[in-house]
């Protein structure tokens, strides 16, 4: 029986869109390059938990005894502040007997992965906190470099060079020892980045349950998701159309996630509010207006009265006001979907009273590391990523040193 005139419609419908994806996003080879990108992420972490280990045994980091307990020292070397609250989390739960504050302030995806995972480490949540972070490292450095190569590509540029030098850019960050930490900067990076490219795929489904287990690890989530319905209205309208498909349902998935751990936290303290709540309990965050949040930032610098105080503290005003500028360039670009990520996640630091670890959560700006990676790629800036190697290396040592020998976090 032949098709009819519906159906030949809706297949005539299909191809076109299919047509208009690959010429958006033409298809890039999954081998070498992604081999090449995790051996460069793989590697670099490889590197940094090298340098750890050996600049804090001449230092003498001083916890446990380097000599006869070496794994628990390297793990204190990767554990710390935060650390602490993911992994009793894992251990016992939100809210255990004698302990009102503040662990709800952090999401349940990663203690849940922790928790998953503890059964390979042999039932130890430091080491499985620690494998969650290297394995989401890893899948968000090729997800990163599959999107920055078939950016490329689709420029008419190399997508080799774009691909690895996104990823690059990546691994010497100089906050990026809080990817390779007990830390959730990077399960959420994995899983917004396969978010992302799922919805650029028209994956749709699959976008919406991706940014809804990323929700779950961090609110971040949420502007993803703000994000990602501005990417499908974008495609609408290259497709001529407005009326959405069922398929932006699954932009509901994030609303669902929040709600449930929001709901259970209520269920457990009688409050819609505590997750914010324990924001302001623990670390004094409180809403304002986002001249007063510049503000707070700026008079935190000028009252600092110790030198790695400055130094954290010119950082997260530098940082902030960096993504001000990064976010200028995505609008020039009319990239709005991008835009719409960093400008809430810029908004929920200068809407607060404090920039505390604004370079920390930098890293999950991932946009950043996608322009990045175009500038890099241009024929007349061939040089720029060595010399971002150059400047940001020798900073990621110093930071990563700091940290690992507890003498400051941010």
């Amino acid at each position: 029986m032949p098709p009819n005139r519906s159906d030949s419609s809706g297949i005539l419908e299909a191809a076109a869109l299919a047509e208009a994806d690959r010429r958006v996003h033409p298809a890039v080879p999954w081998w070498p390059g992604a081999a090449q990108a995790l051996g460069v992420w793989l590697g670099s972490r490889a590197l940094l938990a090298g340098f750890v280990s050996l600049a804090g045994y001449l230092i003498g980091a001083p916890e446990v005894s380097r000599i006869h307990d070496p794994g628990s020292w390297f793990l204190e070397r990767l554990t710390w502040w935060d650390s602490f609250h993911f992994l009793r989390i894992a251990d016992l739960g939100y809210l255990p007997p004698g302990l009102g504050c503040c662990d709800q302030a952090f999401f349940p995806g990663y203690p849940g992965a922790i928790r998953t995972l503890s059964p390979l480490t042999g039932g130890s949540t430091t080491w499985s906190a620690l494998l969650v972070s290297l394995l989401a490292g890893a899948v968000a450095a090729v997800l990163l470099w599959r999107l920055a190569a078939e950016r490329a590509v689709a420029a008419g540029r190399d997508p080799q060079r774009a691909g690895l030098s996104a990823v690059i850019f990546l691994a010497v960050a100089p906050y990026g020892i809080f990817l390779s930490a007990a830390y959730s900067e990077a399960t959420f990076l994995a899983f917004a980045l396969a978010a992302w490219w799922a919805a650029t795929r028209r994956h749709w489904w699959a976008a919406g349950l991706l940014v809804a287990v990323a929700t779950a690890v961090r609110i971040n989530g949420v502007f993803l998701a703000a994000a990602l319905a501005v990417l499908y209205l974008g495609q609408l309208r290259a497709d001529g159309r407005w009326r959405p498909r069922p398929d932006v349902l699954a932009l509901l998935a994030p609303v669902v996630s929040i709600g449930a751990f929001f709901a259970w936290l209520h269920h457990r303290t009688g409050s819609w509010t505590a997750w914010q709540d324990a924001e302001t309990i623990g670390w004094h965050r409180q809403n304002a207006w986002p001249w007063q949040g510049l503000q707070a930032g700026w008079h935190a610098l000028s009252t600092a009265d110790a030198p790695d105080l400055v130094v954290s503290r010119t950082a997260d005003l530098a940082t902030v006001l960096a993504g001000l500028a990064l976010l200028g360039v995505l609008l020039w670009l009319r990239r709005w979907a991008e835009s719409t990520y960093l400008a809430l996640n810029l908004a929920v630091l200068v809407c607060s009273t404090v920039l505390i670890s604004s370079p920390r959560y930098a890293l999950t700006w991932f946009p950043g590391f996608l322009l990045a990676a175009e500038l890099a790629g241009h024929p007349r800036l061939r040089r720029m990523r060595p010399l971002v190697v150059a400047c940001c290396a020798p900073l990621a040592a110093v930071v990563a040193l700091s940290f690992s020998a507890h003498q400051w976090v941010a």
